[in-house]
């Protein structure tokens, strides 16, 4: 996962790559919670995350994953995936999806994406046109940083 700017004033994103694959999603974050997701050291997380952890074990349950998908209207969305007493079956809370990534990265669980999430929003990065454009632009961003190099 990474953290990146988008247009000034308008926000960061949180760059999630797929596990094993040639997938990416772009997750909007505040600016707390790009500063969470982006800090190298995870020792001090946010304190409402393992609060969060303990009610739900206090209720004998368990944060088993969080889930990106879409609403009805396209927008993003997500939940926190809990245990319960049939296997086959989690309950989902919903949540923010920048809380639902601090929330995965503090606990340490998987980060999933629904098909309907990444159809709609999702980057597949074997594309071969897609591929094609990513080149260019690792040769046009070369070209930059070699010419801010030199004016220096």
């Amino acid at each position: 996962m990474g953290i990146r700017s988008t247009v000034p004033d308008s926000g960061l994103v949180a760059v999630l790559m797929e596990d094993g694959g040639p997938g990416m999603l772009a997750v909007p974050v505040g600016a707390r919670d790009g500063l969470l997701l982006s800090a190298p050291e995870w020792s001090s997380g946010p304190s409402w995350a393992p609060f969060l952890s303990a009610c739900v074990d206090a209720f004998g349950s368990t944060v088993l994953h969080v889930v990106l998908d879409v609403d009805a209207d396209g927008g993003m969305c997500a939940s926190a995936a809990l245990d319960t007493d049939t296997p086959a079956q989690s309950t989902a809370v919903p949540c923010t999806p920048s809380d639902a990534l601090v929330l995965a990265r503090t606990l340490g669980v998987p980060i999933l994406a629904t098909s309907a999430l990444l159809r709609i929003r999702g980057l597949d990065l074997g594309e071969e046109a897609l591929q094609r454009r990513l080149r260019q632009w690792r040769r046009v961003l070369d070209g930059i940083v070699a010419e801010d190099a030199s004016s220096l």
